[in-house]
């Protein structure tokens, strides 16, 4: 399947933006007290969580044996709770229970966020991957058409796009979302390895491992792209489709 990890690489972007747009919505009086200021409270823990997630998550272990990192994730749950409707605790949420291998954790959250009234293009693309990645592909598609026709100029959601036509062997329709992904903004490295995955889906190796190595050279950490790579050079291509 083609790689498509987008979602879960802009916890500060996502955070970013809803701060600007979003309060917190809840119900009780004593909820509404705890969840006094939820931007002020999930982005200082956000901040904490990133600074000890720098130096391995290793510091601080607690008496029980949990680290500085699985206490402010627990702080960021708790968060979620006290604060139902708080759009960006809950993405942030989302991207730690994805990125820790718990999809239906993650899968809750997301749709916490996607059953609001307005448009969250971000939770609908990580929620569509994780669709895609349980093989659910008209659920991804009916998802990912909705959002679009919402916000039509969002990237991330026309990789996705991308992602579906790839997995249904519409290959020109994949590399028409993808030049419009990256017209709106996508990374060059991030279309180009994508446009590699067609390329070598469509028995043009020599043209895929040129696209790879473009992705390597915008990031070089980019361990999918440097994977497919070492593959085509060692003969284990994607089987092209026939003609």
């Amino acid at each position: 399947m083609i790689h498509m990890s987008i979602a879960s690489r802009r916890v500060w972007s996502v955070v970013a933006v809803w701060f600007a747009v979003t309060g917190c919505a809840t119900h009780s009086p004593l909820v509404y007290q705890q969840c006094y200021n939820a931007d002020v409270q999930l982005g200082h823990e956000l901040r904490e969580l990133e600074e000890h997630r720098a130096k391995g998550c290793t510091e601080g272990l607690s008496r029980g044996g949990g680290s500085e990192c699985d206490r402010l994730e627990l702080e960021i749950a708790r968060l979620a709770v006290v604060c139902p409707g708080h759009a960006p605790t809950l993405m942030a949420n989302a991207v730690i229970a994805y990125d820790e291998h718990r999809p239906q954790d993650s899968q809750q959250y997301l749709d916490q966020i996607l059953s609001q009234p307005r448009p969250y293009p971000d939770a609908a693309v990580l929620r569509a991957q994780i669709a895609l990645e349980e093989g659910n592909v008209p659920f991804a598609r009916r998802l990912v058409d909705q959002q679009i026709m919402l916000v039509p100029d969002h990237a991330g959601l026309h990789e996705v796009r991308a992602a579906i036509f790839f997995v249904d062997r519409q290959l020109e329709e994949a590399r028409v979302e993808l030049a419009k992904a990256g017209a709106l903004g996508a990374p060059r490295w991030r279309v180009a390895y994508h446009l590699g995955m067609i390329e070598e889906l469509s028995g043009h190796p020599d043209d895929a491992a040129r696209l790879y190595m473009e992705a390597l050279q915008g990031n070089p950490a980019f361990t999918a792209a440097d994977s497919r790579l070492r593959a085509l050079r060692a003969g284990a291509s994607i089987t092209p489709i026939a003609p």
